[in-house]
């Protein structure tokens, strides 16, 4: 996606979209807020189907096809860019305002957080403003950027979100949430070699406050794993989302702060979710392979692969992108199920119970944020049949992106989407990991000079 590509002011609004949607009832049905999300999905499929013809490579250049250094080329400053920065930029000042709900946040701990995230959002808002008119047309990509673009005033935003991020764990120790007690027993257990698809996340029934799962691990071990470290050392597995939420802003590239400053962050990091981890991972990966360092890319994909299931979804998306390819694919599938396998080894039965059949049986939820919520207010049940088709369609302009970094990045924003609108359970954190993704994408579309023509062979990646 080069120059002033209309793909990349429907990516921003459909960041925008989102953003807003799922901000304003807490990720929680309303009208408005899933006609903002259908909104910005919508934005999100217009870039991927006519920013991409088909048949003409994707977004990404050859500099990114091959991973050779990082690419330098960026876009002008065409009107309908600067006004998709622009409001990205008022999103993300107004949101740390209007928006900042507590739940089980209280005290003086819980203000500063408030605060904090209010001077990191208009910071914030006031550089992606600025960045609507780049001095000298210029933005940059990669870890670099904290010193390219930006310079103080990223590190400045990027130390207030976390200060936020520090203030709203002390000021939420206990949150009432199922996910943060069966992340906190679970990476406790992993010291003393307890299976957490055996493990009870309170003694009994009666002394469990959080509600929803008492026994239940929903996720791969990849996710306890990487969170442990944080939890044996500084007490509570919310530090490591945090980090992770840093990590991912430093490698993201261009208009990183979107990751790490948006409309009620501190309230996901708040509950414990868990997408900060796939979205520093998904970005470790994309940053790897524009700097030619595939090892790495292949670890990191491997890594989310063992971390959450939907992820798999993603999978023929990285076999299509000729920088990573099919064979790079397969040895990071092959590496993640090495990772899951000892549990499964262990406890079959316990694994299939809690990974597989606890998220394949869920109900339909009145107040989930996506189709099937809407529609389950009238009495209509959408099966899996109307879902089929929905990914189906994503997966078809998927491909149709492929080629480069940000065509995978775009392509994969566009499928999970289109699993989160379709599904029977969507809330506000499943939305957070295609947002993610779509600031990879901006940041790897601005970054690529423009293609005339890509091979989808594996044999043009590096080696």
């Amino acid at each position: 996606m080069a120059g002033a590509s209309p793909g990349t002011v429907a990516l921003l609004l459909g960041w925008c979209g989102v953003a807003v949607g799922i901000s304003l009832s807490d990720g929680r049905y309303s009208p408005l807020a899933l006609v903002m999300v259908l909104l910005g999905c919508l934005a999100v499929a217009v870039a991927v189907a006519v920013a991409v013809p088909s048949g003409r490579g994707g977004w990404g250049g050859p500099r990114a096809r091959a991973g050779r250094g990082r690419p330098r080329g960026l876009p002008p400053r065409a009107a309908g860019v600067r006004l998709a920065c622009a409001s990205c930029g008022i999103v993300v000042a107004a949101g740390p305002i209007l928006r900042h709900p507590r739940y089980y946040a209280h005290g003086p701990a819980a203000t500063a957080a408030d605060v904090l995230a209010a001077a990191a959002g208009l910071l914030a808002g006031l550089t992606l403003l600025r960045c609507a008119v780049p001095p000298g047309g210029r933005w940059a990509y990669g870890p670099a950027h904290g010193r390219a673009a930006g310079g103080r005033v990223f590190w400045a935003v990027l130390g207030l979100a976390l200060a936020a991020g520090v203030a709203t764990v002390a000021a939420a120790p206990q949150p009432r949430i199922d996910v943060f007690h069966l992340l906190q027993v679970s990476t406790s257990g992993l010291a003393r070699g307890t299976n957490m698809y055996r493990q009870r996340w309170a003694p009994d029934r009666a002394s469990y406050t959080a509600g929803g799962l008492f026994d239940v691990y929903p996720y791969l071990p990849g996710t306890s794993l990487l969170l442990a470290p944080f939890r044996w050392v500084l007490g509570d597995v919310r530090y490591g989302l945090l980090a992770a939420l840093a990590l991912a802003a430093v490698a993201a590239g261009l208009l990183p702060l979107l990751v790490v400053v948006l409309p009620e962050s501190m309230y996901a990091l708040q509950q414990s979710w868990t997408e900060p981890l796939l979205v520093a991972l998904l970005a470790v990966m994309v940053w790897a392979v524009a700097a030619g360092r595939t090892a790495p890319a292949v670890v990191a994909f491997a890594l989310a692969l063992a971390s959450k299931q939907h992820v798999a979804l993603l999978v023929p998306l990285a076999a299509c992108w000729p920088a990573f390819g099919p064979r790079r694919t397969l040895a990071a599938a092959g590496l993640g199920v090495a990772v899951v396998a000892p549990w499964v080894i262990a406890a079959p039965g316990d694994f299939v119970d809690d990974a597989v059949r606890t998220n394949l049986g869920y109900e339909v939820l009145d107040h989930s944020l996506s189709i099937p919520g809407w529609a389950h207010h009238f009495g209509i049940t959408l099966g899996f049949g109307a879902t089929a088709v929905v990914l189906g369609a994503a997966y078809l302009l998927a491909w149709r992106a492929r080629g480069g970094a940000a065509g995978f990045c775009a392509g994969s924003a566009l499928v999970l989407l289109a699993l989160d609108v379709m599904n029977k359970q969507t809330f506000f954190n499943h939305y957070t990991l295609p947002m993610g993704l779509l600031v990879l994408a901006v940041a790897a579309g601005a970054a690529a000079p423009p293609q005339r023509r890509v091979e989808n062979r594996s044999r043009e990646a590096p080696s």
